[in-house]
């Protein structure tokens, strides 16, 4: 938008030369001059942005500024002094700087400067003035100081005006893009907690049937009579069969919205519930679920239930959703790691990764590589994760793919 303002300018004040040059009348020469000065100026800045941007565009664009106050000054001479039409440009001046957000600069004060060294040289005589209007206006002192008073308080009141209304905007796009940014967190968890539960029901639905006939089978020949040997067998098989029914146990629990009272949690019993979950997603019909951790590992943290399945349900989905599109192997790993009073829980896929420039920014800003994705699935995963005293990062793998490392305090 600034090159094409600076552009303009330069169109803007070629024009004005050319029309001083061949068209002569009351306008001197040296106006035309002026103008040429601004078009070249303005063109060159042009050409600097366009092809070699400076990297604080508050100096160069404050530079500019002052430049145009420069030009304005014996602008504002030539036509009128005091009585200039000129006068004018001097608040489009402050207002584009005001649009640009440069607020610490310098330009107002040259402005006021030039207008008013302008006029006080031509009351006194040291600048000839041709304007009759702006002799009859200097022929009385008290009519120059009130004119000039007032012109230089409306500037100020310009930069004042300007930056006030300018700041109320921004406040509200901020807010704006704050009510946005709160309502896709709101539908990522909303969107997550329904997927969990979707998930647990299919479990649910797809175990419960073909482990009751087992169970019923089990108690049937249990009531036959067999021998030591077969009745070992039986009670190892209904062993087993406890144990699958314990898990779906988790698994439905793991599916209910847990409370925000924090408690003690078994990582390692923890995500294998999540893994069951997962494991039935559509997505995952092919991924090779691997854990890094033994099956009765004690490391637990004390945290909120709720907020950690919320978080390692979108680091684990994320990473689900890294693989889907591998033509080989898809493999998502899950690690547990006890150091000092520090619980390290790892994901690890073997995706693409993610380009360095938005893993420096995953948690900065709305960022995502997948179609379709809103970038808030990390951003509620940590902030859920800080909310009870953990961290994570992100890094790409030397192999290829992500690592995510969440940090929990150890109970």
């Amino acid at each position: 938008m600034i090159r094409t303002q600076v552009m303009l300018a330069s169109g803007v004040s070629l024009a004005a030369a050319v029309v001083v040059f061949l068209l002569g009348g009351p306008l001197p020469k040296a106006l035309g001059y002026l103008a040429l000065i601004s078009a070249a100026a303005f063109a060159c800045y042009y050409l600097v942005l366009r092809f070699r941007p400076p990297k604080d565009m508050r100096w160069s664009n404050s530079m500019m500024g002052l430049l145009a106050a420069a030009i304005m000054a014996p602008a504002v001479h030539l036509t009128g002094g005091i009585a200039s039409p000129f006068v004018f440009m001097y608040f489009s001046i402050l207002v584009s700087e005001a649009l640009y957000g440069m607020d610490e600069t310098w330009t107002l004060q040259a402005i006021l400067a030039g207008y008013l060294l302008v006029v006080a040289g031509e009351y006194a005589g040291v600048l000839a003035c041709s304007n009759p209007w702006a002799r009859e206006i200097y022929a009385s002192l008290p009519v120059t100081a009130l004119i000039a008073g007032i012109t230089a308080s409306y500037l100020v009141l310009t930069r004042l005006t300007s930056r006030l209304i300018l700041a109320n905007l921004r406040q509200k796009a901020a807010q704006e893009t704050a009510d946005k940014d709160a309502l896709l967190r709101k539908f990522s968890e909303l969107n997550a907690t329904a997927q969990i539960g979707v998930l647990a029901h299919r479990i649910a639905h797809d175990l419960r049937g073909p482990i009751a006939s087992v169970s019923g089978y089990l108690e049937m020949a249990a009531l036959k009579k067999v021998s030591p040997e077969e009745l070992a067998d039986l009670k190892s098989v209904g062993e087993t069969v406890d144990a699958m029914v314990e898990s779906l146990h988790g698994i439905t629990r793991f599916g209910k919205p847990g409370g925000p009272s924090a408690e003690r949690i078994v990582l390692a019993e923890f995500l294998r519930d999540l893994m069951a979950i997962i494991s039935f997603s559509p997505q995952a019909r092919w991924v090779k679920f691997t854990h890094a951790y033994q099956a009765g590992d004690p490391a637990a943290t004390v945290a909120s239930r709720a907020d950690l399945q919320q978080a390692f349900f979108n680091i684990v989905k994320n990473a689900v959703e890294a693989v889907s599109d591998n033509p080989d192997a898809k493999m998502v790993e899950v690690g547990v790691e006890l150091k000092d009073k520090v619980v390290l829980v790892t994901v690890s896929d073997n995706g693409p990764g993610v380009p360095e420039e938005i893993l420096q920014a995953a948690f900065r800003k709305s960022v995502t590589t997948k179609k379709g994705g809103t970038g808030v699935g990390l951003i509620i995963a940590r902030d859920l994760l800080v909310r009870n005293g953990g961290d994570i990062k992100l890094r790409n793998r030397e192999g290829g793919g992500l690592t995510v490392s969440v940090s929990l305090h150890a109970a």
